[in-house]
């Protein structure tokens, strides 16, 4: 239920300030309101589907809520689902269909006992294809509902479900959503990513969609009203609140404040953030964002944001090798938890979605890494404008405010010094999944090894450890002088399925035939007796690879 506007999540998500994104909001809800009169007199727009586009940072996520919330409160809200990269199982297709159906038997009640009844005769059907899902959910019982029932469903962060392939089934299964008999009407926002621009330009979606730029709307004034009430509020609560002027910042530093907005809100939005630390001057810091001097603006649209995040990412007296490293191993932790949900049961999915978030505790995360307890959050302490170190015991993840702070560090020509490749974090992580399952394999060596308190730890780490070493051959010095018997006994003890033995052979064939060039299966036979039945070490097996005639 995360994918609600109403979730926990959305608690603590942005809003739109009042007074903000006001036409913006009003234009979506008179297209929802001219569909509902279109509907009730039985002539038809020929639009279905309103794509508010806009570039990272716009405020399109605030804007969607906040339309959610109106058409909830109207009684026309049928569904809503909200993607993310920053929640565990938000940027995948496998919930979609479940979530919208679970919405909506709370608003057409009459849809409760036979969706029920099918979940009863199909059990499996929620790891089935989407489309199955839909008409065995939807499409078998909608027909019998009245038309006057609610049929707006919102949608958004399209782009965050990360698999193009997963967003092509979406846009036909919405399109299919929007056609009779179902004849919902979809409010969806995005990124104007390549392949979903390609999707609107294109029949069926293009004759049926109307396509709102977001940033057509000039929000200057907006941006400005907003800076100024944060800063007003700044001037009230500060402990240093009595030596601030009543004037402070001035007109002059809100418009330059605006002006380096750009139209979006993150840049105001970490600026605010940054300067709101109790613990630190607020005129000294704001003084500190006014000096950045952004270099090669030129072609760079995030060149502000970039001056933004590269001065907040260096706070002085911080290990900042060690700061980079949790950064981009929080970025790789959900990335990883999303390619080993591949192919999984929702059950098993649950189950992986919780251990991540776990994982992404700053206490987990210091052991983790063997880390000294405190690590995480003394590393984050003076990066409260850009990430969430959250104290809620249900849920206590650490977790980036906006995803501009991901693909900043994803890119080379953005991050410098702070970039790290894919493959090199994979590399880092593979290591400390292998020293945790080395330590817990010393525990579970000894004499009557107490298994009541295998912890997340040791779970997370052979889980991962099998997918990178067999999905991603993810092959480190570390890996290879690695004792695999220490991974089997840990495999045992936690209950994780270990690799199939299928997946190992081909794992060893591939030394095979990087070495000798061919494959015999009697030697593949013999690899997959010494490694699985025996334990053999990966040392050992190499050897026996170069000592293959």
């Amino acid at each position: 239920m995360e994918a609600y506007h109403t979730s926990k999540t959305a608690a603590d998500a942005p809003k739109c300030k009042p007074g903000t994104r006001i036409r913006a909001i009003k234009d979506i809800i008179r297209w929802t309101k001219v569909l509902e009169a279109a509907n009730s007199t039985a002539c038809s727009t020929g639009e279905s589907v309103l794509w508010l586009r806009g570039p990272a940072g716009a405020g399109k996520t605030c804007i969607m809520r906040e339309v959610a919330r109106i058409l909830r409160q109207e009684g026309v809200l049928a569904g809503d689902y909200f993607f993310s990269t920053r929640v565990p199982g938000l940027d995948d297709e496998t919930p979609f269909v479940a979530t919208i159906v679970s919405h909506l038997i709370t608003v057409i009640p009459a849809l409760g006992h036979p969706v029920r009844e099918t979940i009863r005769l199909n059990p499996a059907l929620f790891e089935q294809s989407l489309e199955l899902q839909l008409e065995e959910l939807i499409s078998e019982h909608l027909a019998s509902i009245p038309p006057t029932t609610p049929r707006i469903l919102v949608i958004d962060g399209f782009d965050e479900c990360r698999d193009q392939k997963q967003r092509a089934r979406l846009l036909h299964i919405l399109h299919s959503l929007v056609t009779p008999p179902h004849s919902f009407r979809v409010v969806m926002a995005s990124r104007p990513e390549y392949d979903i621009r390609t999707a609107f330009d294109l029949p069926p979606l293009d004759s049926i969609t109307k396509i709102v730029h977001l940033e057509a709307y000039d929000d200057s004034r907006e941006i400005y009203k907003y800076l100024s009430d944060e800063f007003a509020r700044i001037r009230k609560t500060h402990p240093a609140k009595e030596s601030i002027s009543s004037e402070w910042p001035g007109k002059a530093t809100l418009l330059a404040l605006t002006d380096k907005s750009s139209g979006g809100y993150i840049y105001p939005s970490v600026v605010i953030r940054y300067v709101d630390n109790p613990r630190r001057h607020p005129l000294d810091l704001l003084e500190h964002v006014l000096s950045l001097s952004p270099t090669g603006t030129s072609g760079r649209p995030f060149a502000e944001l970039d001056a933004l995040y590269e001065f907040v990412l260096n706070p002085s007296d911080t290990d900042i090798p060690l700061m980079k490293r949790l950064l981009h191993v929080i970025i790789e932790v959900t990335g990883l938890t999303r390619a080993v949900s591949r192919g999984l049961n929702l059950k098993v999915r649950g189950k992986l979605d919780s251990l991540t978030q776990n994982i992404l505790s700053a206490p987990h995360l210091d052991e983790f890494l063997s880390l000294k307890g405190g690590t995480t959050e003394i590393i984050f302490c003076d990066l409260h404008s850009i990430l969430s170190v959250t104290e809620d015991v249900k849920r206590p993840w650490i977790y980036f405010h906006h995803k501009s702070l991901e693909d900043y560090l994803l890119a080379p020509h953005r991050a410098g010094s702070l970039y790290q490749s894919k493959e090199d974090t994979h590399s880092d992580i593979v290591h400390v999944c292998l020293h945790n399952i080395e330590l817990w394999n010393r525990k579970l060596s000894s004499p009557n090894p107490d298994l009541r308190n295998i912890d997340v730890i040791l779970r997370y780490s052979c889980v991962v450890w099998k997918h990178l070493l067999i999905e991603e051959t993810c092959l480190t010095p570390s890996v290879l002088d690695f004792d695999a018997r220490s991974a089997w006994r840990c495999f045992a003890a936690t209950g994780v399925p270990p690799p199939e033995a299928s997946s190992l052979v081909g794992f060893v064939g591939m030394f095979h035939n990087a070495m000798v060039g061919s494959v015999d299966l009697s030697w593949q036979s013999h690899a997959h007796t010494c490694l699985v039945q025996q334990g053999c070490g990966m040392p050992a097996v190499l050897r026996l690879v170069q000592a293959y005639p």
